[in-house]
């Protein structure tokens, strides 16, 4: 009698699915060609992923695959190379020359960040870490005036308020006899900071019942399937993703964001309030006549108060957690930092400046060890904006194509810095960083895009670290796994394990 009408359609679905398949395999068959073709050293892909390990998870990151990339090549002698996550080439750096090339001296050719933006459909999730050409080199000269000197100390009394309500709540949890959960009080001090100089308003993070600034940063980095698919989307495929319409920004946190920032707006002028922030520097920017260089809109405004936010709090909570943790290891580097500390307090009436802060070289040296194990961002990305020859080769990096830059592996790197594993603050003296590369040991990037913040980022976790260490002595809580591994899930640097660190008040 023949096969039933259900069968022939199972069948022919099959065979719509088998022949979609082999489609996809030859496609990719011919992806994995490009860089034998071109002649440059690569490490071999499989089907589908290419060279990505870390697949489907709540998000998609490819910051610990760039690290086990940079060994890979490294150990082969290579210079640099190519790989492929899923259909999409990337040209992974490890010599620093190569690196100085494209982050400074040849900026010209890389001008684009390798992150997802689409101004077109989500101007506020638009800002200064992922705006393309043209609009990025606009946009950092209206906000570069507001990270000078002056503009820190303007913001420096703020922090250190900020400072009080975090040791207040680890003297309480100390005196009732519990460890530190490190990366949640950090990152609360930090939210806490952020809402005051961003936004000029009190976050209290420290009341888990009033702080939406501390709920909100803790959903920027979960996620679900649905999450996870937009964000492999975006990375994998960014031009499919502006088809899509897709956001780099969640709808909740962008909605929550332009709330505070337009009644924040509202206030101010009804009531002609003005305060030393970063909000009233965008505010009187805003208020510049729209033909002017220093205009900016509304929605730059939100956008990059979102970056500020997210920059802020997490990347500098991220360095003060694992220099804390470094510290609580070390007794002795613990000692020698806070001998340093007292000595520079004493000299100024035992009272944490500004000035004081530049005179902690050893703490300095402490921290940059910290982010050379842990850097903050572990992975750097820049796309060719156009064709670009290797210097002493004759390879062409298209345009388009992405370029990889790992921190984390450099940071790693037994050639650079002996027994890697090893935590000593003594590789950063002046003489020691004076025999390195200066491309080596770049946690906030370097060149014409390097991090905009990073003077605010590192006196914010300085003002945490002497806080600390002035009010207790730091020891590993026996609840905390060690060691710590760096999670595969995010972009910004985590630990799989969490930190609980044993104070005991000085």
């Amino acid at each position: 009698m023949g096969l039933y009408l259900s069968e022939l359609v199972v069948i022919d679905v099959l065979f719509v699915l088998v022949a979609s398949f082999l489609a996809v395999w030859v496609y990719f068959q011919h992806c994995y060609k490009y860089w034998e073709k071109k002649g440059v050293p690569y490490i071999k892909p499989s089907f589908p992923y290419g060279n990505i390990k870390v697949i489907f998870k709540r998000t998609i990151s490819i910051t610990t695959d760039a690290k086990d990339w940079y060994d890979e090549l490294k150990s082969k002698g290579h210079k640099f190379g190519g790989v492929y996550s899923f259909w999409r080439k990337r040209l992974v750096l490890v010599d620093p020359e190569y690196i100085k090339d494209i982050l400074t001296k040849d900026f010209q050719h890389f001008i684009d960040r390798d992150a997802f933006s689409n101004e077109k459909d989500d101007p506020k999730g638009t800002h200064l870490f992922n705006i393309q050409s043209p609009g990025w080199k606009s946009l950092r000269q209206k906000l570069t005036p507001t990270f000078t000197s002056g503009k820190m100390k303007m913001m420096f009394d703020s922090l250190l308020v900020c400072s009080d309500y975090m040791i207040d709540y680890m003297k309480k949890t100390v005196q009732d006899g519990q460890d530190l959960d490190s990366r949640e009080i950090l990152a609360s001090f930090t939210t806490d900071v952020i809402g005051s100089v961003a936004f000029g308003v009190e976050c209290n993070s420290f009341d888990s019942s009033k702080s939406d600034f501390r709920i909100r940063g803790r959903s920027m980095f979960t996620g679900n399937w649905l999450s996870g698919l937009r964000i492999f989307i975006a990375s994998f495929s960014p031009e499919i993703s502006r088809k899509l319409r897709l956001r780099a920004m969640k709808d909740p946190t962008t909605t929550f964001f332009t709330e505070v920032v337009r009644s924040t707006l509202e206030y101010r002028k009804k009531n002609n309030v003005r305060r030393p922030d970063f909000l009233q520097l965008l505010l009187d920017m805003h208020e510049e006549p729209i033909e002017s260089e220093k205009h900016v809109t509304f929605n730059q405004i939100v956008a990059n108060t979102i970056l500020f936010f997210i920059a802020g709090f997490d990347t500098s909570s991220t360095t003060m957690n694992f220099t804390l943790y470094e510290l609580a290891r070390n007794p002795e580097i613990q000692k020698k930092t806070r001998d340093e500390i007292n000595t520079v307090l004493a000299k100024h009436d035992g009272k944490i400046t500004y000035e004081a802060l530049q005179e902690m070289t050893y703490l300095q040296q402490v921290i940059d060890e910290a982010m050379r194990l842990w850097p903050p961002l572990i992975t750097l990305g820049r796309i060719c904006t156009k064709d670009y020859i290797l210097r002493d080769t004759d390879v062409v990096i298209e345009k388009g194509t992405s370029v990889m830059i790992s921190p984390l592996g450099l940071g790693r790197d037994p050639e650079y810095f002996p027994n890697p594993e090893k935590f000593d603050p003594e590789r950063f003296t002046p003489e020691e960083k004076a025999k390195r590369h200066p491309y080596i040991h770049i946690p906030f990037g370097e060149g014409p895009r390097n991090c905009i913040g990073l003077r605010f980022g590192l006196m914010q976790s300085r003002i945490g670290i002497v806080r600390v260490l002035t009010n207790f002595k730091l020891s590993i809580s026996p609840k905390t796994k060690l060691p710590l591994t760096i999670s595969s899930e995010h972009f910004l640097l985590k630990s799989n394990e969490k930190l609980y660190l044993r104070a005991e008040k000085i």
